[in-house]
């Protein structure tokens, strides 16, 4: 076997918005889904942005009472860390720590998104692998 690859443990991000979209819009679609972000992507769907949980509190407290009326571009996170599907998963999940984000999309080399890490997912995957007895004590 292998090392595992980023490619192995992503899922597909469905929730995406375009840069022009109300920030309402955004957050109904993340509470629709029950999601804790968005993909902000292009009309070619190249990934711009991403707009999360932490971005909402975060610009929410600047502009109370506008707020809602803003577009994703003015509050999305941008430029947006991401990595290849190639990448091993040892080298994201370090990263991921290091720049204390939950959320990572996996982009090819044009710029699309292809997948998506998150702790979430990440932690149920590592939680069915214990329950499975498939992880083994360290020497």
């Amino acid at each position: 076997m292998g090392v595992p690859l980023v490619r192995d443990y992503m899922s597909q991000k469905r929730e995406r918005v375009d840069p022009q979209d109300a920030v309402i819009s955004a957050i109904e679609l993340m509470v629709e889904r029950d999601v804790g972000s968005v993909l902000v992507v292009d009309k070619d769907e190249r990934l711009v942005g991403i707009f999360t949980e932490r971005d909402l509190l975060r610009h929410y407290l600047e502009a109370q009472s506008k707020f809602l009326y803003l577009t994703v571009e003015q509050v999305m996170t941008s430029p947006v860390l991401t990595v290849p599907p190639s990448m091993p998963l040892s080298d994201a999940l370090a990263l991921m720590a290091e720049k204390d984000v939950r959320h990572l999309p996996v982009v090819d080399k044009q710029g699309k998104v292809v997948g998506y890490l998150t702790w979430k997912n990440l932690f149920q995957r590592f939680s069915a692998m214990v329950r499975e007895g498939s992880l083994t004590r360290p020497d």
